[in-house]
């Protein structure tokens, strides 16, 4: 007998729920809720179902409930105060939930590979591996994430160049089971961006290296003149040196004049006790620690450096619904265009510093040859620049400001896809609509994964996009 669940489940930020009526398997059906505690015990389920002819038309997976946004569900508003309102699927569900599928299977320290269930958090995989001297090169800034569900909406790692890809590029192989419950296996890379679709994601195979520290530094520039000095030069410089791993920038939106720049580098340290932290930085200072606030210069394990650029940006939360995440990814040739096309916007009023109080964070990424990524390498883009939005509002309010931002982007001829599983205003379907050829290649790999249509909503965004 599965655990009994509450009556809903809402994702990260209270926007999206999904009713939890049942959690037996025995009586489970369309608008029914499972939580396997194994892949066995997920195909019994899903075979019995089948057998009993109460598939589900929808089947939706969970994990960390992390997604701010579910591309392939056709979403609708649950009551008429937008600003407060649930979003829920439209058409009968079953939500497969795979929290309790978090456990290593399998590491091999030879081939420096490890078999985890989708539903491991990456914290959890990450602590488990420094027991046995080992680490995953790439990590989400937000180690909460699962492995299985972080790859699905492409979310990337923390860093420049290498270390800047989507997560999914050290995978090896995914165990998909479709509703039927039948065990499948994908070894072709260019499918782990699965966007929930090509069945339940049970486990992961993917790469690992030997454990390392990270130390990072902060530095502060007074004028947003030094952002490109930094994109052209300061960093690709950088990236040469052995130690180098990544490197983030958060723009300030309350000086309009100045827009100062702060600058965080992360580089491999000889051990947690290394403290040797370059005073300067292209003239800039260090930024010193101060005590009560958020740690700036630092040492640790490297899935506790990674983290600290995003913690800053958890301010108290007033009420479920109010904080939201939204992230655009431009050609880092154009980055300086883009950076100015933002700020001439947000300069306009106070309604930008309002939903943006920590300021615009910036990252780079490196492109990817995965056919549903974001940052795939269409149009030959190398390396893409990441507009990252941790935004304040109502849903109403945020949606105002994505729509300026897009129009912005779009009036200065910047090309420019979104993150799918945070928000935007255009669709993201409309938005990624740069992937329309490999949707196709990607639309029949999902039509042999999934013969029953059952991991993809019909009038969802993801839908029009792959039957395009």
């Amino acid at each position: 007998m599965l655990p009994a669940m509450p009556d809903r489940e809402t994702n990260f930020n209270g926007t999206i729920a999904f009713d939890t009526p049942s959690s037996s398997p025995a009586a489970a059906g369309a608008g029914s809720y499972l939580r396997p505690a194994s892949r066995d015990e997920l195909v019994d389920a899903l075979k019995d179902m089948s057998d009993r002819g109460v598939r589900p038309a929808t089947i939706v997976v969970v994990g960390g409930f992390s997604s701010f946004e579910f591309p392939q569900l056709s979403l609708a508003d649950e009551n008429s105060d937008e600003a407060l309102s649930l979003r829920g699927p439209t058409s009968p569900h079953l939500v497969v939930d795979v929290s309790a599928m978090n456990r290593i299977l399998h590491v091999d320290k030879q081939s420096l590979t490890v078999t985890v269930e989708a539903g491991i958090t990456y914290w959890d995989l990450a602590n488990q591996l420094r027991e046995k001297g080992l680490a995953v090169e790439n990590l989400s800034a937000y180690p909460e994430v699962t492995v299985g569900g972080a790859s699905g909406t492409g979310t990337h790692g923390s860093g420049h160049a290498f270390h800047g890809k989507n997560l999914a590029d050290q995978f090896i192989a995914l165990e998909v089971v479709n509703a039927r419950g039948d065990v499948q296996r994908v070894v072709d890379p260019r499918l782990f961006t699965h966007l929930g679709v090509l069945g339940v994601v049970t486990a992961v195979t993917l790469r690992c290296i030997p454990m390392f520290f990270l130390k990072q530094t902060c530095y502060e520039f007074a004028d947003l003149d030094a952002f490109d000095s930094l994109r052209i030069g300061a960093f690709r410089a950088l990236a040469e040196t052995d130690d180098f791993y990544s490197t983030m920038i958060r723009i300030d939106l309350v000086d309009t004049t100045h827009h100062p720049v702060r600058c965080y580098i992360r580089t491999v340290a000889t051990d947690e006790d290394d403290r040797a932290f370059q005073p300067t930085f292209l003239g800039a200072p260090l930024v010193d620690n101060i005590d009560g606030e958020e740690p700036s210069v630092f040492t640790g394990a490297y899935y506790d450096v990674l983290p600290d650029h995003t913690t800053a940006s958890r301010v108290q939360v007033p009420a479920p619904g109010t904080y939201h995440q939204a992230e655009y990814f431009v050609d880092n040739r154009l980055a300086s265009q883009a950076v100015h096309a933002f700020l001439r916007e947000a300069d306009k009023d106070d309604r930008f510093i309002t939903a943006l109080p920590t300021g615009l964070k910036c990252r780079f990424v490196s492109s990817d040859d995965q056919w549903m990524s974001a940052t795939s390498n269409v149009d030959d883009v190398e390396l893409y620049l990441a507009l990252q939005l941790s935004l304040y509002g109502s849903r109403s309010e945020i949606d105002a400001i994505l729509k300026r931002i897009e129009d912005c982007l779009a009036e200065a001829e910047i090309p420019f896809s979104c993150h799918w599983g945070k928000l935007c205003h255009g669709g993201h379907g409309r938005v990624n609509r740069k992937l329309k050829d490999r949707a196709k290649a990607m639309e029949a790999a999902r039509a042999e994964l999934d013969p029953d249509d059952a991991f993809l909503d019909a009038d969802s965004e993801l839908a029009k996009l792959l039957s395009a």
